[in-house]
């Protein structure tokens, strides 16, 4: 993808966020999805398979129509505006960072209640139980998380081929995140839509706990303290991925993240990661710090390498 593309995408991410609108690609991802579900669900398939089939309509339903956009755009002049305008649209980096201040902010001036609401819209577990600390871990988890799936996974493989390959990974991580809980209802039908997602999130879960790693001296944490964090507690989580840049996040900051959680009124046991003390408010600041650091660090390695690629 042409460098001039990749900047475009992170100039629009960093001025406009992840616009709200109904017309939104994941939005329009998210209405194919529950419509092309029930469509595979009559299939004569075992349900695993079923889920398997969905994947497969739903990335083409998405991937055919951009490749042929794409391959159209190609010819015309100054195709990187188009690349760069589509890239824009899959990365989640700058809002992720500006909801997470919000939680800091509400906490900060409004007190728990208030916290606890703007948290609800970031993460799916019961919000209205949590302590302090609680919020605070879970903004710093979801931070450092997301890190990963919507920025350094999106800004990766659009490097290595675009946007074509940026909404692939987009596309699976939107049905991660729709199909892919392990309810009742999604045991087996989502299994498909969880793996893949897995399988495209295990190179950029490792480069973004390195890059968090990196940045660590920012907030007086030590870079080999944070990868050895990683390292050693990252594959302490049920996900084969999201404990990395979490625990690197732990490392960082010395301080422990994660613990048992409740989702829907049940009570999830997970295991802690970091060996520091629980996080307090002012964590929520040094996690932000962190953040943008290691973003500024992706964003400056994706231009390199794209450069060197195009």
């Amino acid at each position: 993808m042409a460098v001039e593309g990749l900047l475009l995408a992170l100039v629009l991410d960093f001025l406009f966020g992840d616009p709200r609108w109904p017309f939104h690609p994941v939005r329009l991802i998210g209405h194919a999805a529950s419509v092309l579900e029930r469509s595979c669900r009559r299939l004569p398939l075992p349900e695993r398979m079923q889920g398997l089939a969905f994947v497969v309509a739903v990335e083409g339903a998405v991937l055919v129509p951009l490749g042929s956009a794409l391959l159209v755009n190609s010819r015309l002049p100054l195709p990187w505006l188009f690349e760069g305008v589509a890239l824009f649209f899959a990365l989640g980096g700058s809002s992720l960072g500006r909801e997470v201040r919000r939680v800091a902010q509400a906490l900060q001036a409004q007190g728990l209640d208030a916290a606890r609401k703007t948290l609800s819209f970031l993460v799916s577990r019961d919000t209205e139980v949590l302590t302090e600390e609680g919020v605070v871990s879970s903004a710093l988890e979801t931070l450092s998380e997301n890190f990963s799936d919507a920025l350094a996974a999106t800004l990766l493989y659009a490097v290595l081929g675009g946007p074509l390959l940026a909404w692939l990974h987009r596309t699976a991580n939107t049905l991660d995140a729709m199909v892919g809980y392990r309810t009742e209802r999604y045991r087996h039908f989502g299994w498909a839509s969880a793996r893949f997602d897995d399988l495209l999130g295990w190179m950029p879960a490792r480069l973004s706990a390195a890059l968090i790693a990196l940045s660590a001296p920012l907030v007086g944490g030590g870079t080999q303290e944070s990868w050895f964090a990683a390292l050693q507690e990252g594959p302490k989580l049920e996900s084969p991925n999201a404990g990395f840049p979490m625990a690197a996040f732990a490392g960082a900051l010395n301080r422990s993240l994660c613990g048992p959680v409740s989702y829907f009124g049940s009570v999830r046991e997970k295991p802690f990661l970091g060996s520091g003390p629980r996080p307090d408010r002012n964590d929520l600041e040094r996690g932000l710090t962190l953040y943008w650091g290691a973003s500024l660090l992706l964003a400056l390695l994706a231009l390199w390498a794209g450069g060197l690629l195009s």
